[in-house]
């Protein structure tokens, strides 16, 4: 039997997955966005395993969602906070994306 190389869309481009994610994320905080995240990357893991995708592999795709996502959200926040202040708001709080831990 011979080693195959497949190749999947790369996760970090399938804007839906990742916005979703990032709006998961976004609306927790600590422990709960870690195993929120931790809960999320082992599904992805167990659906690329069963695809095909060597872990190696695998766990790469998984880390560079992991950076698309934080990307979002701090995209995200910046949109906010530079309409905040245009909009000379005075209550306007934007928290910083922190990295759930792996």
């Amino acid at each position: 039997m011979s080693d195959s190389n497949i190749s999947a869309f790369p996760l970090y481009r399938r804007r839906k997955l990742v916005e979703g994610i990032a709006r998961v994320l976004e609306s927790k905080n600590g422990e709960d966005a870690n195993a929120f995240w931790r809960s999320t990357a082992k599904t992805i893991l167990v659906q690329l395993s069963e695809s095909g995708i060597a872990p190696g592999p695998a766990e790469q795709e998984v880390g560079t969602l992991l950076h698309a996502v934080l990307g979002d959200i701090a995209t995200r926040s910046a949109a906010k906070l530079a309409q905040c202040h245009r909009l000379t708001t005075k209550d306007c709080r934007v928290e910083t994306p922190r990295a759930p831990h792996a």
